[in-house]
């Protein structure tokens, strides 16, 4: 029988990872993440000097940084429609 524990189809994903494991899953610079759980765009648990995330958090604010594509392209019609009806 296959042991499950060792299968890497088995996500482990830890709740509350550190900085450096939310520059890696996001992408993004370290600086930019303390830049934005200062702004408030990323919550934070601030533990002495350790600053904690909770995944799922940094999931929705992830979320919530995405532009739709529909919106994105409404715009961008709009912007081409208003340089073609000015005569640009």
């Amino acid at each position: 029988m296959k042991n499950e524990l060792n299968d890497k189809s088995v996500v482990n994903r830890e709740r509350y990872v550190d900085i450096k494991r939310v520059s890696k899953y996001t992408s993004l610079p370290v600086k930019t993440i303390y830049d934005w759980s200062n702004q408030g765009k990323f919550p934070c648990i601030k533990y002495g000097r350790r600053i904690l995330f909770d995944i799922q958090d940094v999931d929705k604010a992830m979320a919530n940084l995405k532009q739709p594509y529909l919106q994105c392209e409404k715009t961008v019609n709009k912007i081409i429609g208003d340089l073609h009806g000015n005569g640009i």
